[in-house]
């Protein structure tokens, strides 16, 4: 196995979208509507200075992903970066393809000086990936993440 990380362009839109539902699918038991999550996807791309897909390849074949989005923080006078939407094929888990895509993020992140952290979030029965994060250097921030939800 040989994985290269590269930044996502259009033409990945469909594998994205897929990844994003099969995500969805696998941590929460929700079906996502695939036209919403491609319209979603799509847009993302597009605007990169706020977003930025990763993705990770075997032989040119997509085994994994990673998006990266932006949140001022004005207590610390920069920006935090939000990782999130990270899916790794099933065959291609615990053999270190989200370790080579984090690395790939943080080295873009360490490139610009105005980035002073990345966050997660993780749901709250997913201890496998909480373990994972953990052994990467990621901490509890003492944080909930709650939500409001406008009608689309």
């Amino acid at each position: 196995m040989s994985i290269e990380i590269r930044i996502a362009n259009k033409g990945d839109a469909e594998v994205l979208t897929e990844f994003n539902c099969r995500l969805a699918r696998e941590t929460e038991s929700i079906e996502l509507n695939r036209a919403t999550v491609l319209s979603g996807v799509q847009r993302g791309l597009a605007v990169t200075g706020e977003v930025i897909y990763f993705v990770a390849e075997d032989e040119s074949d997509v085994v994994g992903q990673l998006m990266l989005t932006r949140e001022w923080s004005d207590w610390r006078d920069g920006w935090l970066a939000w990782l999130q939407s990270v899916y790794v094929r099933s065959d291609y888990r615990q053999q270190g393809v989200f370790r080579c895509l984090l690395d790939a993020a943080r080295e873009h992140l360490r490139g610009q000086p105005d980035v002073v952290g990345l966050r997660l979030y993780v749901e709250d029965e997913n201890t496998s990936a909480m373990s994972t994060y953990t052994r990467l250097g990621f901490k509890d921030a003492g944080y909930r993440v709650m939500e409001h939800l406008f009608d689309v």
